[in-house]
């Protein structure tokens, strides 16, 4: 994602520190991440933003595939928060953990693949059922990421009972 701005823009200024917070909650510490936060100062960098058609400030673009898009939802911090982890985080996947899943989500998988599918399937019923409770925003993607988690395991789960049977 990029956000172009100028120094003077009012709007930008005011955009500038929740971009920053972004920037240091999608990249906690340095973790590796498939999602890039970067700004651009249109006056510093007129040539880019003319090209890229830039007509107001801030305009904030992000690319998937290769294809550019306008971000035009709202500019809170946890509106881009959740956009960017709904839209771009790479999900753990359990069969190439070590790629895609951070440290806390690889625990957690490792913990689960021990578990018979019974207990996985009982596990998913009770993170279900916390989904409609409310809770802050990290709370409800760490529910989101073990919920994907579980999905996977039991999916593995299933088809080793079916063909052990």
């Amino acid at each position: 994602m990029i956000k172009y701005f100028q120094p003077w823009c009012a709007h930008s200024i005011c955009v500038g520190p929740i971009w920053d917070a972004l920037a240091e909650a999608v990249n906690p510490d340095g973790d590796s991440s498939s999602v890039f936060i970067y700004d651009v100062s249109c006056a510093d960098y007129e040539d880019i933003c003319k090209e890229a058609g830039i007509l107001a400030y801030s305009t904030i673009r992000y690319y998937i595939k290769g294809t550019e898009h306008d971000c035009s939802g709202g500019l809170s911090f946890e509106t881009l928060k959740e956009f960017v982890k709904d839209n771009f985080k790479t999900k753990c996947d359990i069969h190439i953990i070590d790629g895609t899943c951070q440290e806390k989500a690889k625990r957690y998988a490792i913990k689960w693949m021990e578990k018979t599918a019974k207990e996985v399937s009982n596990e998913i019923k009770r993170l279900k059922s916390m989904t409609q409770k409310s809770m802050m925003l990290d709370l409800k993607y760490w529910l989101q990421e073990r919920m994907h988690i579980l999905s996977q395991l039991a999916n593995v789960k299933t088809n080793l009972d079916v063909k052990e049977l």
